[in-house]
C-alpha cells in the first residue's frame, strides 16, 4: 500500500484530506510544517507528498526544494489557497509532480492522486528495467565483451568525470547507470540531464542558478552522479561555464557525459570548448556497436527475453544466421524492438526464421568490400592518430604511410 505525507499547518486539512484519502486505499501520515516533515522523512519512506505552499518557519517550496535534493524522483504535489502563478512556476520549476488551489474539489484532488500514483510506480518499474537493459547490453562471452566490461569497471572506480562514447542507440545512459551501480556512489542520487532531449532555451536553467551557480538538479546530485547525456548538444556560450561547474565540484559530485559525435573533432572544428573536453575526456569509455559483436547476438537475445520473462530458450539456426548478418544501424535499441516483435509472432521456446522481420533478409545496405575496407582504415588511422595524441609525425610512422596519406 502506497503511503502519503500530508503538511499542512492546520489540523482542519487533515481530518479532511486524511477521510477522503485513506478510503481509498492510502496510509496516510501527517506534518504541520516543512521541518517536521523533513524530520518524517528522513526516518521514515513516503510515496507521495502532499503540502501546502503557505506555512511557517519553513513554506512548501523549502519544503519541495530541500526533497528533492534529497530524493530527484520524489513525487510531491503542491496546494495552495492563493492562486499565485508565481508561486505555482516556481514550484514545478522546482520539480512539484501538480499543483492545487484550494479550495479544490474532491475528484480533481483524487485525479492528482491517481496520477501521482501511476508515476511513482512507472520510476520504480523504469529503474528496474534499466538496471535489466544494462544487464543484457553486458551479456556475452567474446572478447571483446569482456574487455568491455574490464574497462567499464576500471572507469566506474575512478573519481574523475567520465566521457561515454558511442554511436547512436548504443544505450549510454544504461551504460551511465551501470557505472554509477559499481562506483563508491552507489546508493547515492543519480540524476539525468538529457541535453538533446531538452529545448535550448530550458537547458541553462537545467545546468545553472541565476548567479551562474550550478541549479538545483546539479545540486540534487550531491554525493552522487550527474549524467549529462548528449553534452554536444550544449551551446557553445554555456560549455566554458559548465567545465568551471564540474571543476568547483570535484570531489563531491561525479560526472558523466556522452555522445554520440566526436568531440575532440568538434574541437578542432572551434564547436566544442576545450577547456571543457579536455576536463571531461581524461578518461573516456567507447561503447562498441551491436555489428561489431555478433559472437554476443544469441546471449544478448537470450538475455532479453530471460529479462522480460518470456519464454524463449533458445535462437533457430536460420534466425540466428540472420540476427548476425543484419548491420544493426539502430544497434541494441533496434535490437530490442526486434526482439519484441518477434516474441508476438513467436511460438513455444525457439525463435525461428519465420519470426524475424523482412528487413533482416535485405542485403541492399550492405557496402561493397573497397567502401567497407576504406571505412575500416579511416577509423584505425583516427584511432592511432588520438593514441599519438595528435602527432602526425608519429602516427604516420606507426602506420607505415605518408604523413600527407593521413
Amino acid at each position: 500500500m502506497q503511503s502519503i505525507l500530508i503538511v499542512d499547518d492546520l489540523e482542519s486539512i487533515h481530518e479532511m484530506l486524511d477521510a477522503v484519502i485513506q478510503p481509498i486505499g492510502y496510509n496516510t501520515a501527517f506534518a504541520t510544517d516543512g521541518e517536521i516533515a523533513l524530520q518524517k522523512i528522513r526516518d521514515e519512506h513516503y510515496d507521495i507528498v502532499l503540502t501546502d505552499i503557505n506555512m511557517k518557519p519553513m513554506d512548501g517550496l523549502s519544503l519541495l526544494a530541500q526533497i528533492k535534493e534529497a530524493d530527484p524522483n520524489a513525487i510531491v504535489i503542491m496546494m495552495s489557497g492563493y492562486a499565485n502563478v508565481e508561486n505555482a512556476t516556481q514550484a514545478l520549476k522546482l520539480g512539484a509532480f501538480d499543483y492545487l488551489t484550494k479550495p479544490f474539489k474532491v475528484d480533481q484532488l483524487m485525479l492528482s492522486i491517481n496520477r501521482a500514483s501511476k508515476e511513482r510506480k512507472r520510476r520504480l518499474e523504469s529503474g528496474n528495467t534499466a538496471a535489466a537493459q544494462n544487464s543484457i547490453l553486458l551479456s556475452g562471452d567474446s572478447d571483446l565483451a569482456k574487455s568491455f566490461d574490464e574497462r567499464l569497471s576500471r572507469s566506474a572506480k575512478l573519481p574523475t568525470p567520465l566521457l561515454i562514447n558511442g554511436d547512436p542507440g548504443t544505450q549510454k545512459s544504461n551504460v551511465a547507470a551501470v557505472v554509477h551501480a559499481r562506483s563508491e556512489q552507489s546508493g547515492e542520487p543519480f540524476v539525468t540531464i538529457d541535453a538533446k532531449k531538452s529545448e535550448a532555451s530550458e537547458l541553462p536553467e537545467l545546468l545553472f542558478d541565476g548567479a551562474g551557480g550550478p541549479s538545483e538538479m546539479i545540486r540534487s546530485a550531491k554525493g552522487g552522479t550527474l549524467y549529462i547525456a548528449g553534452i554536444d548538444a550544449i551551446s557553445h556560450e554555456h560549455q566554458a561555464p559548465l567545465g568551471n561547474l564540474i571543476r568547483d565540484l570535484k570531489g563531491e559530485t561525479r560526472f558523466i557525459c556522452s555522445s554520440t559525435r566526436d568531440l575532440e573533432q568538434l574541437v578542432e572544428a572551434g564547436e566544442f570548448e576545450d577547456a571543457l573536453y579536455f576536463r571531461i575526456a581524461n578518461n573516456a569509455l567507447q561503447v562498441p556497436s551491436l555489428r561489431d559483436r555478433p559472437d554476443d547476438i544469441a546471449a544478448l537475445a537470450l538475455a532479453y527475453y530471460a529479462q522480460n520473462h518470456l519464454p524463449f530458450t533458445s535462437i533457430g539456426e536460420g534466425a540466428l544466421a540472420l540476427l548476425q548478418g543484419y548491420r544493426w544501424p539502430g544497434n541494441y535499441t533496434e535490437f530490442q524492438e526486434v526482439l519484441a516483435a518477434a516474441a508476438e509472432v513467436g511460438e513455444g521456446q525457439v525463435i525461428r526464421e519465420a519470426d524475424l522481420p523482412d528487413k533482416l533478409r535485405d542485403i541492399s545496405s550492405w557496402p561493397n568490400l573497397n567502401d567497407y575496407l576504406a571505412e575500416q582504415s579511416d577509423r584505425y588511422k583516427q584511432a592511432v592518430l588520438k593514441a599519438c595524441q595528435g602527432d602526425s609525425g608519429k602516427a604516420a610512422q606507426i602506420l607505415g604511410l605518408d604523413e600527407g596519406d593521413l
